[in-house]
């Protein structure tokens, strides 16, 4: 088969977790498949604030999935899709947290507003990217793309159960941390958009990833890829596994994609 295209997530994929910056290698291997013609897609669940270029290295990709497929940029940055929250999700969800004292936080182009439990969620993100949201008044501007929560798995299953009419997607991403996309939104979603706007389709997609969070897209690729410390039904349904990004497995993945410049045996 021929890849075309390449689409990977960033935590615990290509960006070992608690760090925020790529290796020097996993830049070199993103720019040579680029040069090579294949086209490279960044899908995170982060919010577009979270990816400062600086996180990449100065790497250009020529599309990007931010707050788990709600908004899709190109590589110019000019929106290609974008999903909101609108008012009554967005006000169930805060009504469920203020209820149970969860965190919450809503994404937004320049930072994510804690509406509920600021001080607890400071250490989870980078300096500058969380602001105090206690008033409750950001989304009187412009409506979140997202929203991340902290909540134990019966309080997100409490929530599905209440308020499952509304089609919010409570995707986990880490213990006891939730990334609450609209309906109908993923990372699959986002990356179609972008395959679109580029002129291609999933037949020749690749993808990578290591979370609940990346099992659509990694469905929609002709050629998925996990690491080795990805669950293991994620794994059974991957092509190919890979080591951590400690070890710059995808790295390594992608320099021997660049180097047959997207020619792949299955």
């Amino acid at each position: 088969m021929t890849i075309t295209a390449v689409a990977l997530d960033l935590d615990g994929t290509l960006l070992p977790r608690g760090t925020h910056r790529l290796s020097a290698r996993t830049v070199a291997a993103l720019q040579a498949v680029q040069s090579s013609g294949i086209r490279v897609i960044v899908a995170t669940g982060r919010a577009v604030c979270a990816v400062p270029p600086a996180l990449l290295g100065g790497f250009v990709p020529d599309a990007a999935v931010y707050s788990g497929g709600a908004l899709v940029l190109d590589g110019e940055g000019r929106t290609l899709a974008a999903r909101c929250l609108d008012d009554q999700p967005m006000y169930a969800l805060v009504d469920w947290c203020e209820d149970y004292d969860y965190p919450i936080a809503f994404a937004y182009p320049e930072a994510y507003y804690a509406y509920v439990g600021y001080d607890r969620m400071t250490g989870f993100y980078p300096a500058g990217m969380l602001r105090d949201g206690e008033d409750q008044d950001r989304h009187l501007e412009g409506k979140p793309f997202a929203a991340q929560c902290c909540m134990p798995p019966e309080g997100a299953a409490g929530f599905t159960e209440r308020y499952g009419h509304l089609g919010l997607r409570l995707v986990p991403f880490a213990p006891g941390r939730y990334d609450v996309c609209p309906p109908d939104t993923d990372k699959a979603a986002g990356v179609r958009a972008a395959l679109a706007a580029l002129g291609l389709s999933p037949e020749g997609l690749a993808a990578a990833g290591d979370a609940e969070n990346d099992r659509p897209l990694l469905a929609l690729a002709a050629l998925p890829v996990t690491v080795e410390s990805a669950p293991e039904s994620l794994r059974t349904a991957a092509r190919l596994t890979v080591p951590d990004p400690e070890q710059e497995g995808v790295a390594a993945f992608l320099e021997q994609l660049a180097a047959c410049r997207g020619g792949w045996n299955l």
